[in-house]
């Protein structure tokens, strides 16, 4: 199989940090999992939304449920194919607030015409991926508008409801480390949230049966639009 990424960047990929390529180059027939560790040095939680919303989704591992800094997180990538043949790779995160641990799961699959996120355990949203190389070999990941999919408010995503996510990832060479920043924002609200922080990887054998359940949604999504 081919890594989610390389499927859809091509040639692209080629043009990524070296270090940014080796972590994103394992795939379903790898038998290799990535486990990273790190600090947060800021996540952002907008006051403009009600708070059920960040519970109900919080609570589903759909979204960081509130404000901090250096806040210690950990997170593993593991690669299959789910039941109708889709390469995936699942990203299981853990914020690791002085409160108790907060989980933000996703699952990237390289669909039918491109690459599709889908955040929670449900899952819950539906982001449509369109990933770039940065001229400094970052990957550069911007969404469509997001969809609901959970039992959750269900409105239009247009206009002012648009919502979209934009997620950098590359390599700091002073520090030997990755560094990443995610934003969430909507033309109204504006920012409606961020993480940005740095991390460090290693490569773990990993088989099928080692894979953990929450990797896999609890039910097989297969919109993509």
């Amino acid at each position: 199989m081919t890594p989610v990424y390389r499927q859809v960047l091509g040639s692209d990929f080629d043009r990524l940090h070296p270090n940014v390529a080796w972590r994103y180059s394992i795939d379903s027939t790898s038998n290799v999992a990535q486990m990273g560790t790190g600090m947060l040095e800021s996540v952002y939680i907008s006051s403009a939304l009600p708070p059920p919303f960040f519970w109900y989704y919080g609570k589903r591992n759909a979204l960081p449920s509130k404000t901090s800094r250096m806040v210690p997180f950990t997170q593993g990538h593991y690669c299959y194919r789910d039941e109708i043949g889709r390469e995936c790779l699942a990203v299981l995160r853990s914020f690791d607030y002085t409160t108790g641990p907060r989980k933000l799961n996703s699952v990237l699959v390289s669909g039918q015409t491109g690459l599709v996120d889908y955040f929670g355990d449900g899952p819950e949203l539906l982001y449509p991926i369109e990933p770039s190389v940065t001229p400094a070999g970052e990957l550069l990941l911007e969404s469509g508008p997001l969809r609901w999919l959970g039992r959750g408010p269900k409105i239009g995503m247009k206009g002012p409801f648009a919502t979209q996510m934009k997620y950098i990832e590359g390599w700091d060479e002073e520090h030997d480390r990755f560094r990443c920043d995610a934003t969430v924002r909507n033309p109204m609200v504006g920012e409606i949230l961020h993480f940005r922080g740095w991390f460090t990887v290693s490569d773990v054998a990993c088989e099928l049966r080692d894979i953990p359940d929450e990797a896999w949604p609890l039910n097989l999504v297969d919109r993509e639009a």
